[in-house]
């Protein structure tokens, strides 16, 4: 909390002269008692003059005395009077409001204040950006990124303080062919977002699929030349529609030799920040993507073992509480690839009973569940996903009723496997390839034949579609897998599927893992 603005507009209240920090303290809750005690009373705060009671409508949101900040600064905008202020008067006074509401979690009243506050004067960065986050939270994911365009194109350099998974989001979140999702895109190409040096391919690639979309080689074709990871290399190389921009013979277009390349890229971004969590599960994740598990699980252990060791007021990693859950579940992948399945349990197990902030660790519970039910322990699956609770996206709600399935077919419990169908075929815009696993682990062929047939003719669903057909190196099936895994070689081989395929793209194999994947 600062004191000194409230001090300020103490002293231009009283005219007192405010001798430090714990003078102001002081002041600040001698005057919030007094807002306090007149509301209880119900009746008006006692400062007759309208610059006296906007002042104290300030301080006391500088006091954090926030319900009566909120009533005394809204009656201050309110007033005739307002609109007669200078314009750095009122820029204070919204802003002031919009930050209150903020803090009280109003975030309706917060949008709309933060709305006032950027057409009134649009040269602050931090007003843009939370106008940015106040839209998306009300659901208005393109009046949002028009907010975070502003905020790139005025001030680029700000780009690696914003957090890159909210960027992400806001992408997945705007329609397909948007224009505003292009512009997203294209501001973000134009600001070069290298993510503190882990490049933006995903960004990249989605800019060039809405520019081939559109017939614009040229824009595609420079948004390629960006690309290096080693999946939305696959997605180029797959995709018919961008044949004519992909050499895939050559070695820009190599994945394997993307996916040596991505561990060398985070080697160094660690050796230059050994205290960054994140940067040990992403060496992890690109060691495993590559199959070298013994170098995975020996980064896994080096880790955790660092921050066991440590004392409590002294932690080896600024981001703790964050990634350490990741990395205990890369290490759980590098466990069962390794063929120790019981210690990969063992590890999800913990993982999943460490908490994210007052909720329960979603990913990691679901990553539990499928795991048993791969190990075709179904009873533990149902047990265990049916903790996740309700504060769960849609894909993570796909996810549940996948392992529901999963679970319920090895137990021969056909209305429940109707019932977690049901659910999936009603959400497939969620991820159709999960659909598909959840057809598949049913038998339910011909219309898993449709569903992929479906999928390769929608442009939107295409790429993840033909990810999902891409051959990738895998261990052993587990008992719950082998099933599913036959049916998938079964479907791709059918006569139609094959077709279909072969008109927009195709399958090729590789030396990698597929990402992520506990197989």
């Amino acid at each position: 909390m600062g004191f000194k603005r409230a001090g300020a507009a103490f002293a231009l209240v009283f005219g007192l002269c405010v001798a430090g920090d714990a003078s102001a303290q002081a002041q600040c809750e001698h005057l919030g008692a007094q807002a306090v005690a007149a509301e209880r009373q119900g009746r008006p705060f006692w400062f007759r003059t309208y610059k006296k009671r906007r002042l104290v409508a300030l301080v006391l949101a500088e006091c954090a005395y926030r319900p009566e900040a909120e009533r005394a600064l809204a009656t201050a905008i309110d007033d005739r009077r307002f609109a007669r202020l200078s314009v750095q008067d009122r820029y204070t006074t919204l802003s002031a409001a919009a930050t209150n509401a903020w803090q009280l979690q109003h975030y309706p009243q917060a949008r709309d204040l933060y709305r006032r506050v950027v057409a009134l004067s649009p040269d602050e960065a931090d007003d843009w950006y939370r106008l940015s986050v106040l839209e998306r939270v009300q659901g208005d994911h393109a009046a949002s990124a028009r907010a975070m365009i502003h905020v790139i194109e005025h001030w680029p350099e700000l780009l690696d303080h914003v957090q890159d998974q909210s960027i992400f989001a806001l992408i997945h979140q705007l329609e397909p062919r948007a224009q505003v999702r292009l512009d997203l895109l294209q501001a973000l190409y134009d600001a070069n977002w290298q993510r503190k040096g882990q490049g933006a391919d995903t960004a990249w690639y989605e800019l060039a699929l809405m520019r081939v979309d559109r017939g614009e080689a040229d824009a595609a074709r420079a948004a390629i030349r960006r690309i290096s990871a080693s999946r939305e290399l696959i997605l180029l190389r797959a995709d018919r529609r961008f044949d004519g921009l992909v050499d895939r013979q050559a070695m820009a277009f190599d994945v394997d030799n993307a996916a040596l390349r991505e561990v060398e890229l985070q080697r160094t971004l660690l050796a230059a920040r050994p205290d960054s969590l994140q940067l040990h599960t992403q060496l992890s994740r690109a060691l495993l993507m590559l199959g070298r598990s013994e170098e995975a699980l020996a980064l896994c252990d080096d880790a955790l073992k660092a921050i066991a060791d440590a004392p409590a007021d002294r932690p080896p990693y600024a981001d703790d509480a964050e990634y350490r859950v990741w990395l205990m579940n890369n290490r759980a992948i590098a466990l069962r690839r390794l063929g120790r399945l019981d210690e990969a349990l063992q590890e999800l197990r913990r993982a999943s009973e460490r908490r994210e902030g007052d909720s329960v660790n979603v990913s990691q519970i679901l990553n539990l569940g499928d795991y048993y039910a791969s190990l075709g322990r179904s009873d533990e699956a149902l047990a265990t996903v049916a903790a996740v609770g309700t504060d769960i996206n849609g894909y993570g709600r796909m996810v549940q009723a996948l392992v529901e399935l999963r679970a319920q077919s090895q137990r021969g419990d056909a209305a429940q496997v109707a019932r977690a169908l049901a659910y999936l075929r009603e959400h497939r815009r969620e991820d159709g390839t999960v659909l598909l696993e959840g057809l598949l682990q049913a038998g339910r062929m011909d219309e898993a034949e449709q569903a992929l047939l479906a999928s390769l003719a929608s442009a939107s669903e295409r790429a993840d579609a033909l990810y999902w057909l891409q051959r990738f190196r895998e261990a052993d099936a587990l008992p719950g897998d082998r099933d599913r895994r036959a049916r998938k070689a079964e479907l791709i081989a059918r006569e139609r599927v094959q077709a279909a395929i072969a008109q927009v793209g195709r399958i090729e194999s590789y030396g990698i893992h597929a990402t992520n994947e506990m197989d």
